[in-house]
């Protein structure tokens, strides 16, 4: 891909019912951290749970009750474990689970893509993988990266985007391993026992698109009966581009509920969902590989993404025609 040495300017502009929609239905910080402080961590080892867990602080993404369940459990960790940038993902993906309004959307890609309307697992677990990435707040700052103009500043203010969703197959649930069988287990007996027997619970396993340097981080899912509904009365999304301004009518599908999440994110300006973030060179680096139609996990799934969202397809159109006409 060639670029011209005049960089492509756009102009960056935000429909007005964007910022309207979301003072409308954002949560607020309080509220998430709220909901955050409770979430439950348990050893890895001993599946324990405590105030005073540790994570590993190479890859930031299991806990530790002791020294000797982390001791004992490194033959088996030790495969996985990688060293991540700063503080890895871990906090921002508890923060997505914590926000009421995110969380309903992404329980609702469960309930799609597993038909659990007509199928629900009451009994037996369920488990899908999402796919997690960073990307620039600022979508200027992503079309320069992506036509390899390079960032226009030294710090880019980034933000968590879900870039894919993939259900597990009944292949893969026979081959879970113990250790999500517990967390599964464990789910079901806090849903039974609070008189939610008839709700669906799971696992979600959230992954930086295949990212070597990032590991995977598992946790149940409960299925709320307010994603059930939302699915039984859903009707289709209208969605309005930042860009032109058009309006657009999207069935409700799973593809329209990560676009949601993702929009959704992207109009938070002062970080009110406290999921944003710095770019981290490799963050940047997949943009990267995604432009050069790299074979990399993390860039096929990228790309499936920039196919399916309005934004990206409106103004890397513009961008690579203005491209095309400065050679």
């Amino acid at each position: 891909m060639s670029s011209s040495n005049k960089p492509v300017e756009f102009t960056h502009v935000i429909h007005p019912a964007n910022a309207e929609y979301f003072k409308l239905v954002a949560r607020s910080a309080k509220d998430i951290r709220t909901a955050r402080s409770g979430i439950q961590f348990s050893c890895t080892k001993c599946m324990s749970t405590g105030p005073e867990l540790r994570q590993c602080g190479r890859c930031k993404s299991v806990w530790y009750c002791s020294r000797e369940c982390q001791t004992k459990d490194w033959p088996y960790h030790k495969q996985s474990c990688k060293q991540v940038d700063g503080f890895g993902v871990r906090k921002l993906i508890e923060k997505l689970v914590s926000n009421a309004v995110l969380r309903l959307y992404l329980q609702t890609c469960f309930v799609l893509d597993l038909d659990l309307l007509r199928h629900p697992h009451l009994d037996k677990p369920f488990m899908a993988r999402v796919d997690i990435g960073i990307e620039p707040a600022d979508i200027l700052d992503f079309v320069n990266i992506f036509l390899g103009q390079g960032p226009s500043k030294k710090t880019i203010p980034g933000m968590l985007q879900v870039n894919g969703f993939t259900a597990g197959t009944q292949a893969q649930m026979v081959d879970l391993t113990p250790k999500r069988r517990e967390i599964w287990r464990e789910a079901r007996e806090r849903a039974n026992s609070s008189g939610c027997r008839g709700d669906s619970v799971g696992l979600v396993e959230f992954t930086n698109g295949g990212n070597k340097n990032i590991n995977s981080i598992t946790m149940p899912v409960h299925i709320e009966s307010a994603a059930m509904r939302l699915v039984k009365e859903a009707e289709p999304f209208p969605m309005v581009s930042a860009i032109t301004g058009e309006v657009m009518i999207r069935p409700f599908s799973t593809e329209a509920c990560m676009e949601f999440i993702n929009t959704h994110i992207r109009a938070d300006k002062k970080n009110q969902l406290l999921l944003r973030t710095e770019m981290r060179p490799s963050d940047i680096q997949i943009i990267h590989d995604a432009a050069a139609n790299s074979s990399s996990v993390s860039a096929l799934i990228l790309n499936e993404k920039l196919a399916r969202e309005h934004i990206y397809k409106s103004l890397l159109a513009f961008a690579k025609k203005d491209v095309l006409a400065e050679n």
